[in-house]
C-alpha cells in the first residue's frame, strides 16, 4: 500500500470545512492532514448566499459540512453548495433519516467517522463524481415576487423565462407558485392534469420519469403549472422548497419561479433561489407595499444583496423617478421595464409571450443580460423629488 503522502496516494481535492463543532473539526483536519489534503475552513455556518463566495475565495472545489450542530442550517447550506461543488455531510451519529435528507438536498457522500482511512475512501470515491470541463453551467434560480399585487410579476416571469431560453440557456423551467391566481397557465392558455401540488406531494420520490409527466412544454421552456383549483390544500415548507429546488437545479440551467408574495410558499421558494426579483411600479401605494415586502424578506433572513428591485410600467412623466424610488426603498432599481400596456394585453389575449420586437420585451432582454453580468452602464437620471424616505 502506498504511503499516505506518496504521489500514488495523493488526492487532488481542496475541501472547505464548514464545522462549528470543535471536536469534529479537529478530527477532520487531522485526518485530512494525515492523507496530505490541504483544507480551507470556517468555524461557523455562513449566512445564506455567502457559502459559494467562500468556496471561490479560498479556491475550494469540495465542501464538507457539519450537520450535527444545527441540522436545519446545515441542510440549507448543503442545498446552496451542491449547486456549485460536491458536498460531503459530516455527522458522528448514524441517523438514516438525516442521511436521506442530506442526499436529497444534494450531498454526494456522508462521513460519520473522520479517520484517515474513511476520509481517504470518501475523497477517492468523490473523484469519480468530480465535475468535468464539459459540464453545463451551474443552474441559476430567479424568484419573481410582486411588492404589491397587480404589479405584473407573472408577465415578467413568463417573459424572463422565454428570454433566458432565447439568450442561450440550454433548458429553462418556469414554475407557477401562485396557487390562487394561477396566472402563468392563464397567460399561456395551458391545460394540464398535473401541477406544483403533485410535485410537492411526491418530491421525496421524484425522478425524471415522474417529473416529465408533471411539466408542460411551451415556447421552448418547461412549465410547471399551479393547480386549477384555487382551494387546493398543500404546503411548501423549507425542506420541500430546498428539495424541489435541488432537483430542478440538476435538470435545468435556469429556473424562474412566479411567486404570489413574500409569505408562505413564495417566501420559502425565494429563500431557496439565487436571486429575488422584487417587482414594483413607481406609484406611491406600490412603493409602500414593496417596502413592507422587503422588510418581510429581511426578517426571514434574506440578504438585501440577493434582492433585485425591478420597476415595471415605468413612465418618468408620471409617478416617482428612479432616484425617488431609491430614496423611498433605500435600494436602487436594478432594472426599469417599459410601460407597454397594449402589447402586453395583446400577448395575454393570444396566449403568447410578449412580441420580441416590443419595448417591453427589449426591457426584459436588457434585464436578462444584466442578470448574466452583461449589462451596459445605466444612464443617470435627475430628479427633484425626495419624499417617502421615512417609514410610514
Amino acid at each position: 500500500m502506498p504511503e499516505p503522502n506518496s504521489p500514488a496516494s495523493r488526492i487532488a481535492w481542496k475541501p472547505l470545512l464548514v464545522c462549528p463543532d470543535q471536536e469534529i473539526s479537529r478530527q477532520v483536519r487531522a485526518a485530512l492532514g494525515q492523507i496530505g489534503v490541504e483544507c480551507g475552513q470556517t468555524p461557523h455556518y455562513p449566512r445564506q448566499g455567502e457559502l459559494n463566495g467562500l468556496l471561490s475565495q479560498q479556491g475550494c472545489d469540495l465542501c464538507l459540512i457539519d450537520v450535527a450542530t444545527d441540522q436545519e442550517q446545515a441542510l440549507l447550506l448543503i442545498a446552496e453548495a451542491a449547486a456549485e461543488v460536491p458536498v460531503v455531510a459530516l455527522n458522528p451519529r448514524n441517523d438514516a433519516d438525516l442521511i436521506l435528507r442530506c442526499l436529497r438536498l444534494g450531498a454526494r457522500e456522508f462521513l460519520a467517522q473522520p479517520t484517515p482511512e474513511q476520509t481517504r475512501g470518501v475523497l477517492q470515491r468523490m473523484v469519480h463524481q468530480r465535475p468535468t470541463a464539459s459540464r453545463r453551467k451551474p443552474a441559476r434560480a430567479y424568484c419573481v415576487i410582486p411588492g404589491k399585487p397587480g404589479c405584473g410579476a407573472s408577465t415578467l416571469a413568463v417573459s424572463l423565462a422565454v428570454e433566458l431560453k432565447r439568450g442561450g440557456a440550454a433548458s429553462v423551467l418556469l414554475v407557477d407558485a401562485d396557487f390562487l391566481e394561477s396566472s402563468v397557465s392563464f397567460y399561456l392558455k395551458l391545460k394540464s392534469s398535473f401541477h406544483l401540488g403533485d410535485a410537492v406531494r411526491d418530491w421525496k420520490r421524484m425522478d425524471l420519469d415522474l417529473w416529465n409527466r408533471l411539466v408542460v412544454p411551451c415556447h421552448g421552456i418547461a412549465v410547471l403549472p399551479s393547480p386549477e383549483n384555487p382551494l387546493a390544500d398543500f404546503e411548501i415548507n423549507r425542506e420541500t422548497a430546498l428539495g424541489l429546488m435541488g432537483f430542478w437545479r440538476e435538470h435545468y440551467e435556469a429556473i424562474v419561479v412566479d411567486a404570489p408574495g413574500v409569505r408562505g410558499a413564495g417566501g420559502q421558494l425565494a429563500q431557496a433561489s439565487d436571486e429575488i426579483l422584487l417587482l414594483t411600479t413607481n406609484e406611491l401605494a406600490a412603493l409602500h407595499a414593496t417596502r413592507r415586502s422587503m422588510e418581510c424578506l429581511e426578517n426571514s433572513g434574506v440578504e438585501r444583496s440577493r434582492v433585485k428591485l425591478i420597476v415595471n410600467r415605468y413612465t418618468p412623466a408620471t409617478g416617482l423617478k428612479r432616484e425617488d424610488v431609491q430614496t423611498a426603498l433605500k435600494l436602487g432599481p436594478f432594472a426599469l421595464l417599459e410601460n407597454d400596456y397594449q402589447v402586453v394585453q395583446t400577448a395575454v389575449l393570444e396566449g403568447k409571450p410578449v412580441a420580441a420586437a416590443s419595448h417591453f420585451a427589449h426591457s426584459v432582454h436588457e434585464l436578462a443580460e444584466r442578470l448574466a453580468g452583461k449589462e451596459k452602464t445605466p444612464r443617470k437620471r435627475t430628479s427633484l423629488l425626495g419624499f417617502l424616505s421615512r417609514k410610514g
